[in-house]
C-alpha cells in the first residue's frame, strides 16, 4: 500500500513539474528568410508559447549587426549602426538604444546559444516581419526599414529592372501603379530569367533584378535580397488531355523519363512532351529541388526562356505537360490537382499545397534611392493588394 501511494505521489509531483514548463513545440521544418535568404540556424527554430524562438546571433549577423555575449553578466548585445540591444537571459525586458521594451517570451539558453522571439529580434533592427503559419515559414527584410511608413510625396528618375520571367507580370502591374502615383518616373522591365536578373543586379547593369526564387550562398555576396510576395509553382497540361490528377511521383516520373506514355498516368495512350525552362531559370531551380531531387530531367524535354511561352506551347499541344507561375494560370491550359490538393491560392496560404517558392527583389547592397521607394511601395498595402490578385501577399 505504501509503495503504490509512493508512485501516485511521484506521478502528481512529474504532473504539477510538467505543468510548469513552457510548452515548446520543436519546429525543425521553420524556414527562415532573411533578406530574400534561407537562413541555416542552430538551433533551429521552435515554438514556445505560440511564439517562434530563433538563435539570437544568427538572425543578428544576418540583418548585418555585431554580436557579443558577457558570460559574467548572462548579456548578448547587438549593435547595428547607431542601434544597440541589450538582453539578459530570463528576463522579460530588452533594452534598445535608451529604451526598454518588453518581450512575449524571455531569452533563454538553448544548446550553448541565446534563443529569443523572432518578430522582437528583428523589429528591433527596423525589420519588417512576415510569418506564414500554412507555409511554417518567416520572411525578413531588413533592408528596407520605413515600416509601412509614409512614401515621398514626389519622385522623378529612372527605374531598370530585369530578370525572372515569372516576376515580371506581378512587377509590370506594381511599376503601373507606381508610375500612376509618381508621374515624373519612368521605369523599364525586361526579363531574362533569375539567372539574369541576378547577375544584373550584382554587376550594377540594372537598378533591381527580380529572382523567382530564393537567394543561395552561391548568389553574389553583395546582392541583398527584399522579398515582396510569395508565388505556387503548377503543373499543368492541354486542356483537351483527359487526365484529371497527378501525384508528386508520377510528376517526377514524367520529367525525369520513367513515364514516358500518358496511358501509364491513367491518360490515353499518347507520347508525353516534356516541356521545362532553360538552365539559370529560378522555376527550374525551384522545380527541380522539389520534384526532382537528385533525379536528373530528361534529355529530350523542351526548354524554353520564359513562363509564358511554355504556357503558350503547352496550350497548343494536346500531349504536352509543363510547369508554370500560379499568376499565368488561364482557361489555355489546366492546372493539376497533386496528391489530392487543387492548386489554389487558398490551398497554398493554408499549406495544404506546399510549392510555393518568394518573388525576390535583389539590389547591389542595401536599395537605395529610387529602388527602395519602389520597394518600399511594392510592400505597402497598395502593392501587397496588387500581389494579392495572383499570389500570395506578406
Amino acid at each position: 500500500m505504501k509503495r503504490k501511494s509512493l508512485l501516485l505521489c511521484i506521478f502528481l509531483a512529474l504532473v504539477l513539474l510538467v505543468g510548469q514548463v513552457p510548452f515548446a513545440q520543436a519546429a525543425g521544418d521553420i524556414s527562415v528568410i532573411v533578406n530574400g535568404k534561407t537562413l541555416a540556424a542552430d538551433p533551429a527554430p521552435f515554438i514556445q508559447g505560440g511564439r517562434v524562438l530563433v538563435p539570437f546571433r544568427a538572425i543578428f549577423e544576418a540583418l548585418g549587426a555585431n554580436v557579443s555575449w558577457d558570460e559574467s553578466t548572462q548579456t548578448v548585445t547587438g549593435v547595428k549602426g547607431d542601434t544597440s540591444v541589450i538582453l539578459v537571459i530570463g528576463q522579460n525586458t530588452a533594452t534598445i538604444g535608451d529604451e526598454k521594451d518588453n518581450l512575449d517570451v524571455p531569452a533563454s539558453i538553448v544548446n550553448g546559444h541565446t534563443v529569443v522571439p523572432l518578430r522582437f529580434v528583428s523589429e528591433s533592427l527596423g525589420a519588417q516581419v512576415d510569418w506564414d503559419g500554412g507555409q511554417r515559414q518567416v520572411i525578413i527584410n531588413g533592408a528596407v526599414t520605413n515600416q509601412g511608413g509614409a512614401l515621398p510625396t514626389t519622385l522623378s528618375g529612372n527605374l531598370v529592372m530585369d530578370g525572372s520571367t515569372s516576376v515580371q507580370p506581378l512587377a509590370e502591374q506594381l511599376k503601373t501603379a507606381f508610375v500612376a502615383k509618381y508621374p515624373g518616373v519612368n521605369i523599364t522591365i525586361t526579363g531574362g530569367g533569375s539567372g539574369v536578373g541576378v547577375a544584373d543586379a550584382a554587376a550594377g547593369k540594372v537598378n533591381i533584378g527580380s529572382v523567382s526564387r530564393a537567394l543561395t550562398d552561391k548568389d553574389p555576396k553583395n546582392l541583398v535580397g527584399t522579398t515582396i510576395c510569395k508565388d505556387a509553382i503548377v503543373i499543368v497540361v492541354n486542356p483537351k488531355n483527359p487526365i484529371a490528377k497527378l501525384t508528386k511521383q508520377q510528376v517526377q516520373d514524367v520529367f525525369d523519363g520513367n513515364i514516358t506514355n500518358w496511358v501509364h498516368v491513367n491518360g490515353q495512350n499518347l507520347p508525353i512532351m516534356v516541356y521545362t525552362r532553360e538552365a539559370g531559370s529560378g522555376t527550374l531551380d525551384f522545380f527541380t529541388s522539389s520534384f526532382l531531387g537528385k533525379n536528373k530531367l530528361v534529355a529530350t524535354a523542351k526548354q524554353y526562356n520564359s513562363t509564358d511561352l511554355i504556357r503558350q506551347a503547352v496550350a497548343s499541344n494536346p500531349n504536352a505537360i509543363g510547369f508554370v507561375s500560379m499568376g499565368y494560370l488561364d482557361n489555355t491550359i489546366k492546372a493539376m490537382p497533386l496528391d489530392g490538393v487543387d492548386p489554389t491560392i487558398g490551398n497554398a496560404k493554408s499549406g495544404k499545397y506546399p510549392y510555393v517558392r518568394p518573388f525576390v527583389l535583389a539590389t547591389n547592397g542595401d536599395p537605395t534611392g529610387l529602388a527602395k521607394s519602389f520597394i518600399e511601395y511594392c510592400l505597402s498595402p497598395d502593392g501587397q493588394a496588387i500581389a494579392a490578385k495572383d499570389y500570395l501577399p506578406l
